[in-house]
């Protein structure tokens, strides 16, 4: 019986891309507070989205599967990029409020999961994810309606990070749950 290579990240899974938008996000707050380097950051998570959207759309299709979250990644994340373009002054605000509306995502489509039964560790870390990216955004639209420091920038980027290794974590889980 020939042995299966074993992987330990499947780059067609959104996990991967959802941890890595976030990372990025996170380190890009944390080291620089600028405007132009925020609408980078801002650029970077829709990019990060439309390409899980496609990857999502992909399997989707491939798997004879709704494809409506996909088209909805894709489209946020080809709004996100253009507004970025053309409204880098709210670009703060943007990445904000699409920090939010991700967590409430997040929540949605792990619903089932958090509902009912006892609490464990992957619970734990879905809610923690959902908090985290909540915390950032509200960090960002907080950074755009008042005038605060660069440790609100480094907060909210701490926060993403948190949010991005909370994915890491639920991955890191699921696979070891699935292999017992």
């Amino acid at each position: 019986m020939a042995k299966s290579k074993a992987r330990t990240v499947n780059t067609r899974s959104e996990s991967v891309m959802a941890a890595l938008a976030l990372v990025i996000l996170g380190t890009i707050l944390v080291a620089e507070r600028s405007m132009s380097v925020v609408r980078l950051a801002l650029i970077v998570f829709g990019a990060a989205l439309l390409t899980l959207g496609v990857l999502e759309l992909i399997n989707a299709i491939a798997d004879k599967q709704s494809y409506i979250v996909a088209i909805c990644e894709i489209v946020v994340g080809v709004l996100l990029i253009i507004l970025a373009a053309l409204l880098s002054q709210y670009a703060v605000l943007i990445l904000g409020i699409a920090l939010i509306l991700y967590a409430v995502f997040f929540l949605i489509i792990n619903w089932s999961a958090l509902t009912g039964g006892k609490v464990t560790l992957r619970k734990v870390i879905i809610g923690l994810m959902i908090l985290f990216s909540l915390v950032a955004g509200i960090l960002l639209i907080v950074a755009y309606a008042a005038s605060v420091g660069s440790e609100i920038y480094i907060a909210a980027g701490a926060f993403c990070l948190g949010a991005g290794a909370m994915v890491i974590f639920k991955k890191a889980v699921t696979a070891i749950n699935s292999r017992n």
